[in-house]
């Protein structure tokens, strides 16, 4: 078969799995750290994080690792029982001595003597509130009513007498977060932030959590989205083990940016031990740049086999107005589209899919071939991954680049419909991936998955785009994942702008752009400063639609995005890596960057 490679022989996959299990990380003998095990054979999770006074501390790991077990244990929620899970101990005296770090100890005795209030955001809603409407739900915890119309303005609650149970997971999430967010509390622990939230949102929130910092608080953070604990941890824990087996915390804390440059390494050289067995590089030569990426030019018209254009259209969808601009998709070139929840991201994936009519008398249909990822996975055959990818012979390096980073080789024997969701959102991209196509669908590839999936999915998508030489479009809320894997960028704006109540730290109303035919316009913008507080703004008109632009340079596209945010990002210089970091709020570089217009600094 020469460089082809066959799904049926099951040989070559068990080999080359049974090698990564031999690569294990060393974790060494751990028993002495043991927390809590919940059975002879089951997970065991090693060392706590200790919390930092007066700091925000951010925890990073792979998913079923346990950084919810220890969230739980820091709130006095769980008891843990050290690893003695047939002869747990009985009092928390006993525990503490098992602690080595003295403010560890003296933390957790503040907690469960109950003279730390403790608020924790749950990753999962939490049932009690079923049955509520959302207004009763808030008006217990409204404590910081100076914040309250900032709070349910930022996450878009607009409905108190809605019952909670019937918002959709999306709502309910928003709703969960608020009621953290208005109490008044010692210690603040938040467990999974960004899920359900745009990018706005997410950095909203991250600008109110560190709103909650003072120099007598404890608050604690563990999210997926990379970027969103750079902006809001001033430390962080790394944890590493092996998922749904052990998880082990790094032995200390680093600052946010000397822990995330470690864990996308995949090594903590403080311990000498393998977080994992890559290291998650951001590439120079990744990106191959158009003839005219540097100006912001409209494209020439497409050429015969490396361009495939889409015309003008609108659509009024589900009570959704859009007015797409016509443009050009690229091979080998990523397409990234931006912008708010509800915005109509996935009805323009849709369009560009045929699977959705434009307005108009005459209608389009693509001519180009497509492969397309819905942003909702569900699979109705109960065949086993293998057998689906069996009927099909990959060339060696999608085994390499797709197949083994999204470790899809250890769900071969697995029913389809008996994935988890982020199992299926991997199986998914794998899926959409390997069918030959000009044009590559994908929305919302991050969705379910966690921090170092998140980035080996990037990667994939990426090297086997320019692999295969053909195009992509992504919608994707994840910033740290879209800069790894944009070369154009597409912005989705509401026709008015819609801004009607932003903290002065995310966003400016004053400031403005549209983009049309690939060039950007800008509205004037006024000065401003960076405020110690947050408050609303005015409200603004209401919304008549969205637009969608025709795609531009990345780098010009990221700068309006995040100018309209007021948030900034700088790439880290070295030999192989870009990493894009995010600056904190009021920070020299924020400060310097803003005044020059940087918002998104490109070393590359």
């Amino acid at each position: 078969m020469g460089d082809l490679i066959a799904i049926t022989d099951h040989n070559l996959f068990d080999e080359r799995n049974k090698a990564k299990q031999s690569a294990k990380p060393i974790v060494g003998e751990f028993n002495k750290s043991r927390i809590h095990s919940y059975g002879p054979n089951s997970f065991k999770l090693h060392r706590l994080p200790v919390p930092v006074r007066g700091d925000i501390v951010g925890l990073v790991g792979p998913r079923s690792i346990g950084k919810t077990t220890a969230l739980k244990i820091l709130a006095g929620e769980l008891t843990p029982n050290l690893g003695r899970f047939n002869d747990p101990p009985l009092d928390w005296l006993t525990i503490r001595t098992h602690l080595h770090d003295k403010h560890l100890r003296r933390f957790l005795a503040q907690v469960v003597n109950h003279k730390l209030k403790v608020v924790f955001k749950p990753q999962q809603v939490p049932q009690d509130y079923m049955g509520l409407a959302v207004g009763e739900i808030l008006r217990k915890v409204d404590d910081r009513k100076d914040l309250r119309a900032l709070i349910l303005c930022f996450l878009d609650l607009k409905t108190p007498s809605v019952k909670f149970h019937h918002l959709d997971i999306r709502a309910q999430h928003r709703v969960t977060l608020a009621a953290a967010l208005l109490q008044d509390a010692d210690v603040y622990i938040f467990d999974d932030i960004s899920s359900f939230l745009d990018m706005r949102q997410r950095f909203m929130v991250a600008q109110l959590i560190r709103s909650l910092k003072t120099a007598k608080s404890y608050v604690i953070v563990v999210d997926n989205d990379l970027s969103v604990i750079d902006y809001v941890s001033d430390y962080m824990y790394i944890m590493y083990g092996e998922p749904e087996a052990y998880g082990v915390f790094s032995e200390q804390y680093f600052d946010v940016e000397t822990g995330i440059e470690f864990y996308l390494r995949g090594f903590d050289p403080i311990e000498d031990n393998l977080i994992r067995g890559d290291p998650l590089i951001f590439e120079r030569d990744f990106f191959i740049s158009a003839p005219n990426e540097k100006h912001l030019e409209p494209d020439p018209e497409p050429l015969i086999g490396r361009r495939y254009s889409y015309p003008h259209m609108t659509t009024n969808h589900l009570k959704l107005k859009m007015k797409v601009e016509g443009g050009n998709l690229h091979d080998c070139q990523i397409h990234l589209v931006l912008g708010d929840q509800g915005t109509g991201k996935s009805t323009f994936i849709k369009l560009l899919a045929g699977f959705l009519p434009p307005d108009g008398v005459e209608p389009w249909c693509p001519e180009y071939l497509k492969s397309y990822k819905p942003k909702k996975i569900s699979f109705i055959r109960a065949c086993t991954v293998r057998a689906a990818l069996e009927t099909r012979c990959f060339h060696h390096r999608f085994v390499s680049d797709v197949i083994e980073p999204l470790q899809i080789d250890r769900l071969m024997g697995r029913k389809l419909t008996s994935l988890s969701p982020g199992e299926r959102q991997r199986v998914a991209i794998t899926f959409c991936l390997m069918k030959d196509a000009h044009v590559y669908l994908i929305d919302e590839p991050s969705l379910d998955l966690d921090s170092d999936m998140r980035i080996r999915v990037a990667l994939a998508i990426r090297k086997h785009i320019l692999r295969i030489q053909r195009a992509a479009v992504v919608v994707e809320n994840d910033f740290l994942m879209a800069a790894y894997l944009a070369d154009k960028v597409i912005l989705v704006e509401p026709s008015i702008d819609t801004a009607s109540c932003l903290p002065r730290d995310i966003a400016r109303p004053v400031s403005g752009f549209s983009v049309s035919a690939g060039r950007v316009n800008r509205r004037p913008v006024s000065d401003f400063s960076v405020s110690a507080g947050l408050r609303p703004l005015v409200n603004g008109p209401s919304v008549s639609g969205f637009s969608v632009s025709s795609p531009c340079d990345r780098v010009a596209g990221f700068n309006l995005l995040l100018e309209k945010l007021n948030i900034t990002f700088r790439q880290v210089p070295d030999s192989s890596r870009l990493t894009p970091r995010v600056n904190k709020a009021g920070s020299m570089e924020d400060k310097t960057q803003k005044l020059n217009g940087n918002f998104y600094y490109n070393l590359a």
